[in-house]
């Protein structure tokens, strides 16, 4: 097994944006709902603290956390989605996402590499 943090870290970050998807898909699906609050996940926050104090034991217990968010305006009938906040959050998570699975791809074509004795190409 191979001890790398990196791809832990990687692990929980894919984690969180496949986790922020589903809220954001969820709130898009509501935003007619009259009385729905918006729903967003905390992870990053935590993660930057955990980062900052050079914790990897923390890291490796972090959870992405799903709140109700009472910012924005909120409509007539109690509603506070709005959907250009969550296509703009959608498109931003999937960026995330993707970046991450190409750290993860790179990572693990690097150790593939040097588990075969091949070097790696460009």
């Amino acid at each position: 097994m191979i001890d790398d943090p990196n791809l832990g870290l990687l692990q929980k970050m894919l984690d969180a944006a496949s986790l922020r998807h589903r809220v954001v898909a969820n709130n898009i699906a509501n935003v007619n709902t009259p009385g729905y609050q918006r729903r967003v996940v905390h992870f990053r926050e935590q993660l930057a603290q955990a980062i900052a104090g050079g914790d990897t034991a923390r890291i490796a217990e972090l959870r992405p956390e799903i709140q109700v968010s009472s910012a924005g305006p909120t409509r007539p009938d109690g509603n506070n989605v709005t959907l250009e906040r969550e296509l703009a959050d959608l498109m931003k998570n999937a960026l995330m996402y993707k970046t991450c699975t190409q750290l993860l791809s790179a990572r693990i074509a690097s150790y593939r590499a040097a588990i075969t004795g091949h070097s790696m190409r460009a």
